[in-house]
């Protein structure tokens, strides 16, 4: 977990190097953050329970108009399995890596129906997002898929490049433009 955060830490200060670094000081970087507990599950008689919390990162960078003009966007998924004896099973010293640093490994490939990863795929979403305002990208049409996934782009411009849930990523994102210094 430790070096999911310290990348995201470390792009946080290079956009925060590159907008100081341009002839114009009317770039302003902000972080936010979404924290979830929901795939999160009770253990049963039949089956290990586990505590999982996913922290959505966003870093993103708008010019004086409010205008996206880099955006990163990651996730860590801390997970921790439990019997129905409340005993911890899972090795807690293991690192914990972000959906960025899995990349293949995530596998979410193996279920895409547009052939792509996690990463391939927040990254056509992070582009989409340059060049727009918070106001257009929560605007965003989406569409319910199903309950897993309440929240997919019904957009021209990405039906063909995600098939995630982005409802986390708008809210970091949103967060982000707010506390852009």
């Amino acid at each position: 977990m430790k070096k999911g955060l310290i990348i995201i830490i470390t792009v946080i200060f290079v956009l925060a190097l590159l907008t100081g670094c341009g002839s114009s000081s009317s770039y302003k970087t902000g972080l936010g953050h979404v924290v979830s507990l929901n795939s999160s599950k009770n253990a049963t008689a039949d089956a290990n329970g586990a505590v999982q919390v996913d922290v959505t990162m966003a870093a993103v960078t708008i010019d004086s108009k409010g205008v996206i003009q880099k955006v990163t966007i990651d996730v860590i998924q801390a997970k921790v399995d439990i019997d129905d004896s409340g005993k911890i099973l899972t090795d807690l010293s293991a690192e914990i890596k972000s959906k960025v640093e899995l990349g293949d490994e995530y596998g979410l490939i193996r279920q895409s129906k547009i052939g792509r990863n996690w990463d391939e795929q927040i990254a056509e979403l992070e582009k989409w997002m340059i060049g727009k305002t918070i106001d257009q990208i929560q605007g965003i049409k989406t569409k319910k898929v199903d309950d897993s996934h309440p929240n997919v782009p019904d957009e021209p411009d990405l039906t063909s490049k995600v098939t995630i849930t982005i409802q986390d990523y708008i809210a970091a994102v949103t967060e982000a433009v707010k506390n852009a210094k």
